[in-house]
């Protein structure tokens, strides 16, 4: 059980490190689209396009990894001052929300992956690829974000048994 939990925030990570790639691709990108824009006055016509998608597809991707570092947004003052079997509890009770924008992002994204594959749409503001290449970030971040939040539901529902963390089973 420990290697499937310890294998889903291991490929959170590499998505991760894709993402950093992703952004760092973008960055050198939009400098050249600056560069082309204001000093020779011919900005590409894919910069727009791909940097908006590029901004989607991280966006989407790191949520696991956010998930995983504990990035997610939550109150603190609060929440810091309870014990670990308090807090876990409060994030067991609280993945049930994430769980169902886990749902819709999957269930809704893939309807839309599905309609734009049907229909042949081609994006057309300067790159010619398929919607549905685009909007497939939107269904694999929820599906990322949702192996997180179970690695996570696993953890707390464990915390809140023993009192215990389970990477150390240490009391704390």
């Amino acid at each position: 059980m420990k290697g499937i939990l310890k294998g889903i925030q291991r490929l959170n990570e590499i998505i991760m490190w894709i993402t950093g790639t992703i952004i760092f691709i973008m960055a050198i990108l939009l400098f050249y689209a600056i560069i082309m824009r204001y000093f020779f006055e011919k900005p590409p016509a894919w910069s727009f396009d791909l940097t908006g998608w590029f901004t989607g597809l991280s966006a989407f991707l790191a949520g696991g990894y956010a998930l995983a570092q504990g990035a997610h947004v939550r109150v603190d003052i609060f929440y810091e001052k309870f014990s670990l079997r308090i807090r876990s509890l409060i994030d067991a009770l609280t993945s049930i929300f994430m769980f169902l924008i886990v749902f819709v992002l999957i269930w809704k994204g893939m309807e839309q992956v599905l309609a734009n594959y049907e229909s042949n749409a081609m994006a057309s503001t300067g790159l010619n690829v398929p919607i549905w290449l685009k909007w497939i970030m939107v269904p694999i971040g929820g599906l990322l974000l949702g192996l997180q939040g179970i690695v996570h539901l696993i953890k707390d529902i464990y915390a809140v048994i023993t009192g215990k963390t389970l990477e150390e089973g240490e009391s704390t």
